[in-house]
Order: structure tokens, then C-alpha cells, then sequence
């Protein structure tokens, strides 16, 4: 196994013993997604820093504010990792969240996500023009698959408004997947979603995730429909270098064995790896300082956007769970 990789897995587990006792009542895939991007920017784990950043979410955001909702824990991280600035990132992000609603956006509890992930993808293109792109291809997504579509896609149509790809190229992905035994659903929506940022032809990435949910059925790590987004994230980086696959093999399976990380079940800890895998390609390969922000920004966003999913559907059926029991 890659030393480099076992040891940052170390460093994201103990980040998320000491955020798992500071902030009890946070939701603990919240606390887990924090660990790991802290132990991604190799940023130093504070107390003071987090709690500081919630209170400013507090402080800047209506009672009844979805930046109060279950991801407020995520979006603190995020901006602690951000920026030493947490005010001034926070104002930004609340600055395309209305830029969003004037684009036609919902108020709903995903867009709080799909705000930050506006703020860290429109660089010098205005984000205005990205929110109306990010509109018209969100209404397009609802009139293919008008039952699967909601506001957990937001995110990803504020990332497909900046990469400029054809709706066209996202169905064909969906279709051929789910020709090879993928089963239909947001999260293989979300999963064609991801693979059409590349440059790549569809057949190929189709047939690189394939091979990717067949590697991982053989070393007893099957993969569930709800983490199908996460072949899509090694998929981007894959065809630069086909050893990450057994990189991120091992990491999955190092994670499953980890005292803190077996209760997450494989599908989570699959999704760890693979964003600590391509964090370090990233780092390790990319000479450009532009190319490397470029694409760590889209993982990041990518890594959000599905934590988000995976968090909206374990409090859902959670409450659904307490209300049969009522």
C-alpha cells in the first residue's frame, strides 16, 4: 500500500476523533467530510476556528435559514479551509446564493451548497452568467428525468454551467451505464454528470467504471447505487494514470478495516479514499499551479455535492424511520 496515502488516512482519523468530541451533536458524516478536507489542505485542526466559523453562519443567516440546516457543519469547514477571512467568504457565499434565486433557483436546503460551490467556480467569468447556464441546464435535466431530478442537483448544475458540456453527452453516459448493469436513479444521473466533464469519449468512461465496480465486487468491496458518483471521481484522473485504481482499491480497504470507519459501511469509505487518492495526483502530478487549482476546486465541489446527497438521504430516512416508529 502507498505509505503516503496510509498516513494521510491516519491524519484524517485523528482529525475526526477530535472534531467527533468537540461538536457532539453534529452530524457525523458531517464530521467525517470535515476531517477529510482538513487532511486534504493538510490545515490544522482548531476548535476555535470551526465553532468561530458557525457562529458566523448564525450571525449572518435568518433563523429560519437553510444555511442553518444540516450542512452548516460542511459549510464551516469548508470556509475555515478557504480562507483565514471566514466573514468575507461566508458574505460571498451568501452574495450567489441570491444570485442563484434571481437565476430562477429554489430556496431549498441544497442551495446552500450549490451557492459555494458558485463562489469557488466563478473565478473572473461572472456568476451571474454561470447561475443562468446553471438554470437552463438544471430545467433540461427535470424534462429528461423529471422524477430523479431535485435540488440535490444543483451543485452539479452550477459545475456543468462552467465546463460547457452537452446535455447530450450527460444522457448518453446514463443510458450506457445503465445498459451495463447500473441501475437507473439521481445517483447514476450524478454519475453521468461527472463522467461528462471529461474530454474523454463516453464509451471509454463507461467502460473504465465498469471495470472500476468489477475491481471492487472481486476485492469484496461492492459498491451500492448510492455511491456510484464516486467512480466518477477516479474516473477523471484514470486515463492519466491507470496505477490509481489499486491505490484507491487499497485505501478502501485499509478504511473499512479502521476502528472509526467500519460503521461508515464500504460505500463511504470507497468515497474517502478516492478523494484522498486523487488529492494526492493532484499534488504529486500537476506542475501547473492554474491546471491544479483548476481541478482540486471540481473535486472538492464533487466530493461536496455527494457527501450532501448521501447526508440529505440518511436524514431522510432517518425521520421517516421516527415517524413509522410514531
Amino acid at each position: 500500500m502507498n505509505e503516503n496515502l496510509r498516513v494521510k488516512a491516519d491524519e484524517m482519523l485523528e482529525r475526526y476523533k477530535k472534531i467527533e468530541k468537540d461538536f457532539i451533536w453534529e452530524s457525523n458524516l458531517a464530521k467525517h467530510f470535515v476531517a477529510l478536507i482538513m487532511t486534504q489542505s493538510d490545515k490544522h485542526y482548531s476548535k476555535e476556528n470551526l465553532k468561530n466559523a458557525l457562529e458566523v453562519i448564525n450571525k449572518n443567516s435568518g433563523v429560519f435559514s437553510n444555511f442553518r440546516g444540516m450542512y452548516r457543519l460542511m459549510l464551516a469547514g469548508l470556509m475555515v479551509v478557504d480562507s483565514d477571512s471566514v466573514e468575507g467568504t461566508f458574505s460571498r457565499i451568501l452574495n450567489c446564493e441570491s444570485i442563484l434565486k434571481e437565476a430562477g433557483f429554489k430556496s431549498s436546503t441544497h442551495l446552500p451548497l450549490a451557492s459555494y460551490a458558485l463562489y469557488k467556480v466563478a473565478g473572473e467569468e461572472s456568476p451571474r452568467l454561470i447561475a443562468t447556464k446553471a438554470k437552463t441546464i438544471y430545467q433540461e435535466m427535470k424534462s429528461a428525468h423529471p422524477w430523479i431530478t431535485s435540488g440535490d442537483d444543483y451543485s452539479m448544475s452550477v459545475m456543468l454551467a462552467v465546463s460547457g458540456c452537452e446535455l447530450s453527452r450527460i444522457e448518453s453516459a446514463y443510458q450506457q451505464l445503465n445498459s451495463r448493469g447500473f441501475y437507473k436513479g439521481n445517483e447514476l444521473q450524478r454519475l453521468s454528470h461527472i463522467l461528462a466533464l471529461s474530454n474523454r469519449s463516453i464509451e471509454e468512461l463507461v467502460e473504465v467504471c465498469v471495470k472500476m465496480k468489477d475491481m471492487l465486487k472481486q476485492n469484496k468491496m461492492n459498491l451500492s447505487a448510492s455511491f456510484y458518483a464516486t467512480l466518477g471521481i477516479i474516473a477523471l484522473i484514470y486515463f492519466e494514470d491507470e496505477r490509481i485504481m489499486n491505490d484507491w482499491i487499497e485505501l478502501s480497504i485499509y478504511l473499512s478495516h479502521q476502528k472509526k470507519y467500519k460503521w461508515l459501511g464500504k460505500g463511504m469509505n470507497i468515497m474517502l479514499a478516492s478523494a484522498l487518492v486523487s488529492d494526492q495526483w493532484i499534488d504529486e502530478t500537476l506542475n501547473s499551479e492554474v491546471a491544479k487549482l483548476s481541478i482540486s476546486i471540481s473535486i472538492e465541489a464533487l466530493i461536496s455535492a455527494q457527501m450532501a446527497a448521501i447526508i440529505a438521504a440518511t436524514s431522510a430516512s432517518a425521520a421517516a424511520g421516527a415517524s413509522a416508529a410514531t
